[in-house]
């Protein structure tokens, strides 16, 4: 008895290999799509943590702000503040240093001299009476200058003037009387500006007119 085998093998090994090849395939679109997926689910998480996040911070920012407002007006009323302090200590150093000047110009007035006035004046007012001191320039450049500022109403000085005006016995008296002021340690420049005789119910008299300037100190904070 003769047997033959009609099998064919090698057609049965070709489909078996693209089977393979089919199942590869889809393992690795299956694989691609599970990564896939993975990615896009750990994206979205992503996002959602920051958007959490995000309005965890918005919350706090809002919560904030009034707070944050509240300090800005604060500091804005602190500077406003610290200018008032800073006028009143100035006007209270002033104040004191002319009230000094006062008590020690009426131990400094020598016998025989009387005092008729005594004005705290502006570095405005010594400009414009033209009183000789060595830091004021008078120049042309300088009026023009003066006129400019008194034609905007921009003149602010912080110097500090005094004009004294009375009369004497004599010279010599006005004299001891101007060394008398140049000892006070607050006082930098004297000028006596005029000095003339005249005639006071049948009394030779000498009239003069005295200009002091104190130091320019800061008052203390």
């Amino acid at each position: 008895m003769i047997t033959i085998n009609l099998y064919d093998y090698k057609r049965i090994i070709r489909e078996v290999g693209i089977q393979k090849q089919l199942t590869m395939v889809a393992a690795v679109g299956m694989i691609s799509l599970l990564l896939g997926c993975g990615v896009w689910m750990f994206q979205k998480m992503l996002i959602w943590n920051t958007e959490s996040n995000l309005a965890e911070v918005e919350t706090q920012v809002a919560a904030a702000t009034p707070d944050y407002n509240a300090v800005q007006q604060l500091k804005k009323e602190q500077q406003q503040y610290q200018k008032i302090i800073t006028g009143i200590d100035k006007l209270r150093s002033n104040q004191a240093r002319t009230t000094e000047f006062l008590e020690d110009m009426g131990q400094a007035v020598p016998e025989g001299v009387w005092m008729t006035s005594v004005e705290q004046m502006n570095l405005e007012k010594i400009e414009e009476k033209e009183i000789p001191f060595l830091f004021i320039s008078y120049d042309e450049k300088s009026k023009q200058k003066k006129r400019g500022r008194k034609k905007n109403q921009q003149e602010v000085s912080d110097d500090k003037f005094i004009e004294l005006k009375g009369v004497g016995i004599d010279d010599r008296q006005i004299v001891h009387f101007l060394e008398q002021l140049r000892a006070l340690p607050y006082i930098d420049a004297i000028v006596l500006h005029t000095s003339k005789r005249e005639w006071m119910e049948n009394v030779p008299v000498q009239k003069f007119e005295i200009y002091l300037h104190f130091l320019n100190t800061k008052p203390a904070a």
